[in-house]
């Protein structure tokens, strides 16, 4: 006992026994599928990040009408060394492990008698179902997650230290971030407290420009790059689109509107079952609401589609003004409608944490969808638009890169298709253990308890943070990190379905409650900026 106490007790041997730890489980989550289970995952939206990869490995101009230049760069990145969807998957991978040094390295910075904790609800977090599926896929998620830890390490470090070098990267990973997803954009929320903090701690000028300048030029930069290569001065014009998803339920004709413009919503409308247009109007059940918002979200899609069917010299750039502004009619014309899909979407941001999902059946039905059904080829070949580019050009080129991946994934000794045509992981030794795993881990930490301990968490931080006149940074930190989770609880719900794929992403907030209650509760000294300034 002594012993483990003087380990406990020792900063340097605490840091590596949590380093550890967290390379230990990160090896076993993983190992599974670079040695024995390589699925292909993909999604709906996959093409459109390979698309421009693509175009960047051909040296083409790339144009980002569909999405934003980071993740691209990314693969593209990957794809100078090797051209296959394992390597972007243990790409992705390894900057999971190496987000997670840093971060740890950062709380032995700032939190040293807390560095084993953090580490033990930094491993949970990266070893749910959730995130071990996401860091395989060809999407986003992986390093948007990853750099939403970065982004979260360096507030700590920043909050703690109080040095302009450290809000600079706090500003930049802030720009990195919506350069990923433009749904990052939700930070802008912990950028404006933080300028209100400064305001009134009476922060120096220069902490200021270091928080705010670094964030827009890179974002000045993109808008900027985006004028020059789609004549709109803009993040992304790809916004219109969720949005016109929100409303497409409650959407009408109007005779400001292009003849072709009315035969769209009129042709998706009647698309839309009755009984679930009478449900939004007529209805408050936030299940049902939720449900029926979700099912019917994707037929944005199809209303883009009918338009550019309808006339085709109409490009998706050109089609943004009119979607544009037939959502925003819909929510003046049905704001009652429109409130029930923030009400419903906001509400199941928070409960999607309690959800579970088994890996294996769900490395089974990736599989069945990409390989079985070649449903994203399909797509691509369609001759339809499925939120690709601009330039058709480019489903033949990413259609071919699929087929020769799906090639590959023919082969997997470790899948087996049945006389049904079920899809079936092999069973083996490594898959039996971690089924115990899995269920013991969403026995424990899947459930409601961790939101009650997150609104806990956000209470008292609240509560420290005036009772010590906004001095005390050990309130400080968890309170922006709990707010960090509601501005993208909002951002979401404002114009997107909640999906676990959107709340996953910060349920790290969650898991670290339960660090900083301790670090509340247990530490009464109060870090004052004001000190480290003068």
């Amino acid at each position: 006992m002594k012993k483990i106490l003087q380990t406990l007790s020792d900063p340097e041997k605490v840091f590596s026994y949590s380093i550890l730890l967290f390379t230990i489980v990160f090896l076993f989550t993983r190992l599974q599928y670079f040695l024995f289970y390589p699925v292909l995952v993909l999604s709906s939206d996959s093409a459109s990040y390979c698309a421009v990869a693509i175009d960047l490995l051909n040296s083409d101009t790339p144009v980002f009408d569909i999405r934003t230049p980071a993740y691209p760069f990314f693969l593209y990145s990957v794809w100078l060394i090797s051209k296959s969807f394992y390597a972007v998957a243990l790409a992705q991978s390894l900057f999971t492990l190496l987000t997670g040094y840093l971060f740890l390295y950062i709380i032995s910075k700032t939190y040293k008698s807390y560095t084993f904790l953090f580490a033990v609800m930094l491993t949970v977090y990266v070893s749910s179902s959730y995130f071990l599926v996401l860091e395989k896929a060809i999407l986003t998620e992986t390093i948007f997650v990853n750099f939403l830890l970065i982004n979260a390490g360096l507030l700590i470090y920043a909050l703690k230290n109080n040095k302009t070098s450290v809000w600079i990267l706090y500003s930049a990973s802030i720009a990195v971030l919506i350069l990923i997803r433009p749904a990052a954009l939700f930070l802008f929320g912990i950028m404006f407290l933080l300028v209100i903090y400064f305001f009134l701690k009476k922060f120096r000028l220069k902490y200021y420009l270091s928080l705010i300048i670094p964030m827009t030029v890179i974002i000045f930069s993109l808008c900027s790059y985006n004028y020059y290569s789609l004549g709109l001065f803009t993040i992304t014009p790809f916004g219109e689109a969720n949005l016109s998803g929100v409303t497409i339920l409650f959407m009408e004709p109007s005779e400001e509107y292009p003849e072709i413009v009315n035969e769209a919503i009129k042709n998706t409308l009647d698309s839309i079952p009755r009984t679930q247009k009478n449900y939004i109007r007529n209805s408050w059940g936030i299940s049902e609401l939720y449900h029926t918002f979700n099912e019917n979200f994707y037929r944005q899609v199809n209303f883009t589609e009918d338009l550019m069917r309808l006339d085709p010299a109409l490009t998706f750039v050109a089609i943004q003004p009119i979607m544009r502004k037939v959502s925003i009619d819909a929510i003046k014309k049905s704001p009652r409608s429109y409130g029930k899909f923030v009400m419903s979407n906001f509400m199941f941001f928070f409960n999607n944490q309690r959800i579970t999902m088994d890996y294996y059946e769900q490395m089974a039905n990736v599989y069945t969808r990409s390989v079985i059904d070649e449903k994203y080829t399909k797509e691509l070949t369609s001759g339809r638009w499925r939120m690709i580019s601009s330039d058709r050009s480019d489903n033949e080129k990413v259609a071919a890169l699929f087929a020769d991946e799906i090639s590959g994934q023919k082969k997997l000794s470790s899948v087996i298709v049945n006389e049904q045509g079920t899809v079936v992981i092999s069973d083996g030794i490594y898959k039996s253990v971690y089924n115990v795993f899995e269920k013991i881990y969403n026995l424990v930490f899947r459930n409601i308890l961790w939101i009650l301990l997150y609104f806990a968490v956000f209470g008292l931080s609240i509560y420290k943070l005036f009772k010590s006149r906004f001095n005390n940074t050990d309130a400080l930190i968890p309170f922006l990190l709990c707010m960090t989770f509601i501005f993208k609880a909002i951002l979401v719900s404002l114009v997107e379905v909640s999906l676990s794929r959107y709340s996953y992403t910060v349920e790290f907030v969650y898991y670290f409650s339960l660090p900083f209650l301790l670090i509340m509760l247990n530490n009464s000294k109060k870090n004052n900026p004001e000190e480290i300034i003068k």
